[in-house]
Formats: C-alpha cells, structure tokens, sequence
C-alpha cells in the first residue's frame, strides 16, 4: 500500500517525477556520480537518435524478435538526441527507475514486448568485484562480465522497491493499476507485473541497473528486525554480528561518522586484493 499511497501524492501534487526510498536503504558516498552515469546510461536506452524521432539504438526498440541478442553499448557523446524535461530522458518515455532492490535479471528476447539492449559500464571502481556480488533472488547473469562491471537494462523481474525514480504518467500508471485495476500482491510484485507487462497488467518503461545503486542495510542485531518479510524462501533469523550493506562499497551509513566530518579515508566494505588497508 506504501507504493499505492507514494503514487497518489505524486499525482496529487502532479509532481513531475519523485524519488521513493525504503527508510532502512543504503548506498554509496560516490552516489552524486553513480546516479549521473546512470543518467547517460538510461538516455542510451529511450531517447531517439539525433534528428531522429523514430529511430533509435537499440536495433531491437521497441521490441526483441525471436532469435535476436541483446547489444551492449558504452557512454558516448552525441549517441542520442538531448531530453529537455529530464537528465534520465524525457519524462514521457519513462515510468520507472528501480534503482534499489532484491534482484532481478535482463530481460530476453523471448519475453517478446520489450528491447534488450545493455549499457555496460566497465571499471567502475564503486561496483565491488565478482566474488564479493551477492544477486539475491536475481540471476547470474552479470557475473559473466569482467569484475567492476555496472549494467543498465530495461526491468525485468524485480523484487523488492527499496529504490525507484517514478514520473508522473509512472505514478498515474501504478495508481490504476494498484488501486483500480486490482490489488492481489505485495506493492513491489505488482510494480513487477506493469514493468513486465504480464499478469494481465499494462506494460511501463521501467529501467534498472544492476548491482543496484541502492541495498537494504543490515545493522548489528537480530536479524528478526530488520524485515518482517520472507525472502528467498525463507524468513530473516539469527544474529547480524557485524554491520553490512552487501554490493555497497563506501556505504554511507557506515562511514557516516567520516562523511560529516569532511575525512576521506572512506571504509571499503569489499577491497580489491591489491588495494592498501
């Protein structure tokens, strides 16, 4: 209901697009940057060619064929026409930003009612390397790029709304279909279901970008606390020992102390093997 209740007031106030945040999420001091990159990333993905309103990158827009692969495209300049309502791309051809969640996977060809093309980022030294990812209930895929590899992609089976960029025709979109079309899962399953477009749901433009940008925040303590919720199966339980935000390398929460007190010899949850202490 929190989303329903987020996408009412968004309306309401006909906000042009807002961040929603989970009260226990975490993320990286470098976030400034990481959401930039992120911006030019996105525009790759659903702005139109220059001087062309119909054409764009990704040879499979606005949907995969059978058979076809996905292209991986790198930050450039120029690739795209420039948005003039949103650093993300114009706010009309966007719904959703999942910028925070559990897991999720890149979307195939055979889901047939979506383009599949990637925008990697290689060498980003905020994204920690392959051994110490944690995909959660997502798949494996990204752990077939080289280490300190970030991939934005359009959404596909997301689970969780720790994170989300939303605009005002996301908003009015998520509103029908929570509160008008039907209310018959947990707020983040039925985000799910309009990005996927399935479970007889409309289908949004929802992005994501994985590792994600922003992860739960798990602090010393039962574990019991920090979620009443069931994931992967299972319940949370036991003891949390020590504090982490998993993917999350200068978390801000754990260099909170560091980051209001202007130093700059950040905690690094997940070190390369040749990086000094």
């Amino acid at each position: 209901m929190h989303g329903k209740l987020t996408a009412t007031s968004i309306v309401e106030q006909n906000t042009a697009s807002a961040l929603v945040l989970e009260d226990d999420v975490d993320w990286d001091v470098r976030i400034k940057s990481q959401m930039e990159t992120f911006a030019e990333a996105s525009r790759l993905l659903i702005q139109p060619l220059p001087g062309n309103s119909t054409g764009f990158l990704d040879p499979t827009y606005p949907a995969a064929m059978r058979g076809d692969r996905p292209s991986d495209f790198t930050i450039g300049e120029n690739m795209t026409s420039v948005p003039t309502s949103s650093p993300y791309g114009d706010l009309n051809r966007w719904d959703l930003l999942w910028l925070g969640h559990c897991g999720a996977r890149f979307p195939y060809a055979s889901d047939k009612n979506v383009p599949i093309g990637r925008v990697v980022i290689q060498n980003d030294t905020t994204v920690p390397a392959i051994q110490y990812l944690d995909m959660g209930v997502g798949d494996s895929q990204l752990l077939r790029y080289p280490s300190h590899t970030r991939i934005i992609s359009r959404a596909r089976v997301n689970s969780c709304s720790l994170a989300y960029g939303i605009s005002q025709q996301g908003a009015r979109r998520m509103l029908y279909e929570l509160g008008i079309h039907k209310l018959d899962a947990p707020a983040d399953i039925m985000y799910r279901s309009v990005c996927d477009g399935v479970e007889g749901r409309g289908h949004a433009t929802c992005l994501s970008v994985q590792p994600q940008l922003f992860q739960h925040h798990q602090p010393i303590g039962s574990r019991r606390a920090q979620s009443d919720i069931t994931v992967g199966g299972r319940k949370y339980s036991g003891y949390q020992q020590k504090a982490v935000t998993t993917n999350i390398r200068w978390s801000i929460r754990l260099n909170l102390p560091k980051f209001v007190n202007g130093e700059t010899d950040y905690l690094d949850q997940f070190p390369d093997a040749n990086s000094t202490p």
